[in-house]
């Protein structure tokens, strides 16, 4: 699949996620402020997931990005070298991903939230008293036999077989929808699809907020919502980081 690239406003150049932070001018990843060793090419398919969060970026792309021209190494081997470099470096898990998941012979997929802030941008910890952060969403897509969970961050939806959620029908669009999980809060919205998205009857003109119990349906295809939600803490931090 070809993905446009969608680059985030040039003044806007810090990727922030969990308790990292990446800055692809200075090629420089940071955990709690302090700098992570990680290589050059795993830093750059990092930067690269991270710029499509929430869709898929195919080993040909990477290849084209990261190995064109005469390549003279195993690009197999040194992809899957440079994804277990990244997951080392952020605490992450193959077989239970919070970060990059594999989609097995295609390619990978960013699924935690990414905010891009102005470089220098300090984190706000959270005073004493102050109120818990939004809870965690778990979010799942019933159908006839299907369930769909959607992690958190950006949930693609379409006949395009890279989409985050494949539906194969004649009335849904390649590109027919975009699903966003992001503290909390749970969108849709259509991209322009053929058939249009509803939302308890309802044709979408613009994004769309979701709750549980709601009716959604891509052209004729049904779905229900289920959302619900975990506690978190105030300014909750992940140790298994």
């Amino acid at each position: 699949m070809s993905m446009p690239v969608t680059a985030p406003d040039p003044a806007a150049r810090i990727a922030r996620f969990s308790v990292f932070d990446l800055d692809p001018r200075t090629g420089e990843l940071r955990k709690r402020g302090v700098r992570v060793h990680l290589q050059e090419q795993p830093f750059q398919i990092l930067a690269m997931l991270l710029e499509h969060e929430g869709d898929l970026v195919t080993r040909d792309e990477l290849k084209q990005r990261l190995w064109s021209g005469p390549v003279f190494v195993d690009f197999e081997q040194g992809l899957n070298n440079a994804i277990a470099k990244i997951r080392a470096a952020l605490g992450d898990s193959a077989e239970r991903p919070r970060f990059v998941e594999t989609l097995e012979r295609r390619g990978y997929r960013f699924i935690a939230a990414v905010e891009w802030v102005t470089a220098g941008t300090p984190r706000s910890p959270a005073a004493p008293g102050a109120p818990a952060r939004p809870a965690a969403a778990f979010v799942r897509l019933v159908t006839d036999g299907r369930t769909i969970v959607l992690t958190e961050g950006g949930h693609s939806v379409g006949r395009d077989p890279d989409a985050s959620l494949w539906i194969d029908s004649a009335v849904i669009s390649r590109h027919h929808a975009r699903i966003v999980v992001r503290d909390g809060h749970v969108t849709i919205e259509d991209v322009g699809s053929r058939n249009g998205t509803f939302v308890n009857g309802e044709r979408l003109g613009t994004a769309c907020p979701l709750k549980d119990g709601d009716e959604l349906r891509f052209g004729t295809v049904p779905f229900f919502v289920r959302i619900s939600f975990g506690l978190t803490g105030t300014a909750p931090v992940d140790d298994r980081e």
